[in-house]
This record gives structure tokens, C-alpha cells and sequence, in this order.
């Protein structure tokens, strides 16, 4: 009587280096879509707000400042046209605590020309910039968190920052 063919003894090193290949393509995957890297397979204009600090000292040498990087990408194919009423109005935000009572909102005491500008977003670009937001500190409770709410060319955005 013939004997019947025997499988190979499975190969485990070979099945472990393919889980850890699968597991380093899932992870670099997941990380790139937290962290805003996936952005381009958007179909829309999204804007994305980086704070400089998540705990802002209200009483110390520095002044209770966040500095903001605002970006906005067009992941469109088409040119998005952006509007708003003044230069002023380009960047604007407003701070709300927790309950949901606002805070502080941006106020420029100087003025600022109601004249209209425009510009233009081609498809796949960005537009960067920096913006300030000066806290006023005798309006913020230490140990609380406060939700600040922007817009840019019409887009909203947010983050949390905790005072101290």
C-alpha cells in the first residue's frame, strides 16, 4: 500500500514575520490617519488648527498666549474661491468654557476697513498661517478646560486647552 503525501511542517517563522509586517502596515496606517496624513483622499476644503500648548500658565513671566497654526487644504479638484468681509475677519475665534457660556471672542480695539477680500485655493494646495490668541487672564478659572472655536476664510475648527 502507498503512503499518502505529508504536508511540510508549517513554517512559524514565516507566519511571524507576516503578522508583524500586517501589524506595522495597520499601525503606520492608523497613525497616519490620526494624525491628519490621510487629508488628501478628502473631497473637501478642511481646515486643521495646531495650538502651540495645550496648558497655558494664566500668571507667570509669559503672557497667557497660544500660538495657532492654521492650515487649510483644498482637497477638491477644483479651485475653491475664499471670501470674507474684512482682513479682520479672516481669522476669528471665540472661547467657551465647559458649560458652554463664552469666555473671551477675538476683538480688534483699533478698527479694521470693511473693505471685502478674496483669494484662491487650487486644488491640492494649502494655505498656512500663524495667528495669536492673547488671553485675557482675570476671565479664566485655573484647572478648567475651555473649548476655542475658530474660523478661517469661513471654515471651522477647534481645540481644547487647559488653564492653569
Amino acid at each position: 500500500m502507498a503512503q499518502l503525501p505529508q504536508t511540510p511542517a508549517p513554517n512559524w517563522r514565516q507566519y511571524a514575520l507576516r503578522i508583524g509586517i500586517w501589524a506595522a502596515f495597520v499601525g503606520s496606517l492608523a497613525y497616519a490617519a490620526a494624525n491628519g496624513g490621510l487629508d488628501f483622499l478628502e473631497n473637501d476644503v478642511s481646515l486643521k488648527l495646531e495650538p502651540n500648548r495645550d496648558v497655558v500658565a494664566l500668571t507667570g513671566k509669559e503672557p497667557a498666549v497660544i500660538q495657532v497654526k492654521v492650515t487649510l487644504s483644498n482637497n477638491t479638484a477644483k479651485t475653491v474661491a475664499l471670501n470674507a468681509q474684512s482682513a479682520c475677519k479672516v481669522f476669528r475665534w471665540q472661547i467657551f468654557n465647559t458649560g458652554g457660556g463664552q469666555v473671551q471672542a477675538r476683538f480688534d480695539p483699533i478698527g479694521c476697513p470693511e473693505v471685502a477680500v478674496m483669494a484662491q485655493l487650487a486644488p491640492g494646495a494649502k494655505l498656512e498661517e500663524f495667528y495669536s490668541i492673547a488671553l485675557e487672564a482675570e476671565r479664566y478659572t485655573p484647572g478648567q478646560d475651555y473649548l476655542v472655536n475658530a474660523r478661517y476664510w469661513g471654515h471651522e475648527g477647534e481645540f481644547v486647552f487647559k488653564a492653569q
